[in-house]
């Protein structure tokens, strides 16, 4: 046989195996869609049986979020810093508390994570609305957050700090504005460096409904419809200048917010 016909023929055999190979990833592609909307399904009537309809898109299988520990970072503190106030002076004041204090002016960081920023009258313009203007200073520092339920020509406006996108809902930055300029920014931040831990018990989103049903049965609380079921985050504070971040989901409803553990399932009502 000549080599051109062997090649024609290996080539073929490649074409076929592909194919074969593509019909199985497409199969189990539409076995785990299948798969999905079936756990939907069973987690919309086992809801409608106690009581409480389920909004369009409400339910999504994912995992929980990994824990995390997080570490102070001077370093990139400081140029966080530089950025927010202009850094000029850095003031160690002991018990891994700092105050800096720059040209549009100053700051003082705890090691609980608490900011209280005052800054000089015009030095850090409002450009629009005040939620926009803040959301470019927290782009401009470097800091990671997503904006809380904001009235929209409120002059406080309110962001919770993220980790991967996930939003640490007891780690808020409130921002006050007066007279077109940023006056006060005030809260508790997340530290800088991060430490993932993987953890294949914690709560998926399947699970954490099944519990949601329970707690409903159980402790009383009474809503009437599932708006959404999202992960995020909890901190803890550790020891000065370190905490950890434990994995939640965010279960709004239209009596209001819940936060389930992903660990322990037990309800938590940290919601700033």
């Amino acid at each position: 046989m000549d080599s051109r016909k062997l090649e024609r023929i290996l080539i073929l055999i490649l074409l076929l195996l592909n194919v074969f190979l593509l019909a199985v990833v497409l199969s189990d592609s539409a076995q785990a869609r299948r798969s999905s909307a079936e756990t939907v399904a069973s987690l919309s009537a086992l809801l409608r049986e106690n009581g409480i309809e389920v909004s369009d898109g409400a339910i999504r299988i994912r995992n929980a979020p990994p824990r995390c520990t997080l570490t102070r970072d001077l370093a990139m503190e400081k140029r966080i810093m530089a950025r927010l106030i202009s850094l000029d002076q850095t003031l160690d004041q002991g018990g891994n508390i700092y105050f800096y204090s720059g040209a549009k002016g100053q700051a003082l960081l705890r090691g609980s994570g608490e900011i209280d920023a005052l800054f000089q009258s015009g030095a850090v313009s409002q450009t629009g609305r005040a939620e926009s203007s803040a959301r470019r200073l927290l782009q401009r520092c470097g800091i990671k957050a997503v904006a809380a339920e904001n009235p929209p020509d409120a002059e406080d406006v309110g962001f919770y700090c993220t980790q991967d996108g996930l939003p640490v809902y007891n780690a808020v930055l409130r921002f006050s504005y007066v007279e077109g300029s940023l006056s006060i920014l005030s809260g508790t931040r997340c530290f800088d460096s991060a430490e993932r831990e993987d953890d294949e018990t914690l709560l998926d989103s399947v699970s954490v409904l099944i519990r949601f049903v329970e707690i409903v049965r159980e402790e009383g609380y009474i809503c009437s419809r599932l708006d959404s079921v999202t992960p995020g985050y909890l901190q803890t504070i550790t020891r000065s200048g370190e905490a950890e971040l434990a994995p939640v989901w965010h279960i709004e409803t239209d009596a209001g917010a819940l936060l389930i553990d992903a660990e322990s399932g037990s309800a938590e009502n940290r919601l700033s």
